[in-house]
């Protein structure tokens, strides 16, 4: 059994695929068709195949189950369009492993081929810095490398926000964003919602030669905020500052100009689970071999029916939601198998007389943009994101400047 064979109708990107898996050790071919595929799977079954889910006028998924009837040792990698959960629902149902979205980072393609060949994902659970950030997707790749820019070591740090909705991981990439910036020297933790100034003196002076994490930090109360401000202010070397929020601060409003100014020097967008589907199988795999170390069980395997229906979920509770799920399915699996009926996520209330926060996101964009004559930069600043921010936010809702 050979190693890799990348089936894909573009010559050109199956051929760098290719060269991008040998050069990494790798024993890779590929086919552009299905009828190639097939000839070459009877040649030599690879162990793992990479299938773009349109193939001229072959049908990936058709392949895909013809793969399984035949080679059932073979691990199949679905590659699908961008959004296109539903086709990967389907691939999951017909048998593939796992799915990549297209255009696909190499990186992703190289991680896939670690985990899935090398069986990897045994190990790697004590991770560190930008790696404690999991998952695939172009959303996931580039919040890696917003760490590691952020996180380039220099004698004064500056104050960093971290944005996102509840439960989307501000914490883990604060905290991978120290380990980055700084491992090794102290990291004190400060849970704003519940902050007395007696608990901010001393998570200050726990965190001077190290960092500050402001956790809720719209929530600081204004005795503490001055109070914050005066001992940064009176330290010649005081501790970086981390915040997360899951919404703006504006200064005035929320905080004083010149706090808000130490805090948020640089910026990072954590998105939701729902824009990074791609991330979910790969997450879900981490959080029940983490419950199966902790408990001293075998690794779980998911079966086809349990990943199509991890999919299938919006994951409006994002990461959180995950791990509570997986938390439960560890909970009722038999003999180190997750099926289907072990993936019970909380059910949501009824929210059909509730406007969604996707059609309240859509709608301030809109407005934003009509009011700037389709300007984007001023819309950012309007809304009060980044530019690029908004960019990737208007692509994700199909919205024109116009």
């Amino acid at each position: 059994m050979s190693d890799i064979l990348v089936i894909e109708d573009e010559i050109v990107l199956a051929r760098s695929i290719v060269s991008f898996l040998e050069r990494r050790g790798y024993s890779a071919r590929f086919a552009v068709d299905a009828a190639t595929a097939k000839a070459q799977f009877d040649e030599a079954a690879p162990r793992l195949a990479i299938l773009d889910y349109k193939l001229n006028e072959d049908d990936g998924i058709d392949l895909l189950r013809w793969i399984g009837q035949k080679h059932g040792a073979t691990q199949v990698v679905m590659m699908t369009g961008h959004g296109d959960v539903n086709l990967a629902v389907r691939a999951m149902k017909a048998g593939a492993r796992d799915f990549l979205v297209k255009p696909t980072p190499m990186a992703s393609i190289a991680a896939i081929a670690n985990e899935l060949m090398l069986d990897e994902m045994q190990g790697g659970l004590d991770r560190t810095g930008a790696d404690r950030i999991i998952g695939r997707s172009s959303a996931t790749n580039s919040l890696r490398a917003t760490i590691r820019t952020l996180g380039k070591s220099s004698p004064t740090r500056p104050g960093i926000l971290i944005m996102g909705p509840e439960g989307s991981g501000k914490a883990q990439t604060a905290l991978a964003l120290h380990e980055t910036a700084a491992p090794g020297t102290p990291l004190s933790v400060l849970d704003c919602s519940f902050c007395e100034i007696a608990d901010l003196e001393a998570g200050y002076t726990e965190a001077l030669g190290g960092t500050l994490l402001l956790r809720h930090v719209s929530d600081l109360n204004g005795q503490a905020q001055a109070r914050l401000l005066q001992m940064l202010q009176r330290d010649a070397t005081p501790p970086a500052l981390i915040a997360t929020s899951i919404k703006h601060l504006l200064p005035g409003q929320d905080f004083p100009p010149e706090l808000l100014y130490r805090i948020q020097v640089g910026w990072i967008d954590v998105p939701p689970l729902s824009d990074r589907a791609a991330d979910v199988l790969p997450i879900a795999d981490y959080f029940a071999r983490l419950k199966a170390r902790e408990t001293a069980q075998a690794r779980p395997r998911f079966t086809a029916a349990a990943r199509a229906k991890l999919l299938e979920h919006d994951w409006p509770g994002n990461i959180a939601e995950l791990r509570n799920c997986i938390d439960r399915a560890m909970l009722l699996q038999k003999e180190g198998r997750i099926d289907a009926a072990d993936i019970r996520a909380i059910a949501a209330t009824n929210t059909s007389d509730i406007t969604t926060l996707t059609e309240l996101e859509k709608g301030a964009i809109s407005k934003a943009l009509a009011r700037t004559g389709g300007n984007v930069s001023r819309s950012a600043e309007l809304l009060g994101i980044t530019r690029d921010t908004l960019r990737y936010r208007m692509e994700k809702l199909e919205l024109s400047r116009k």
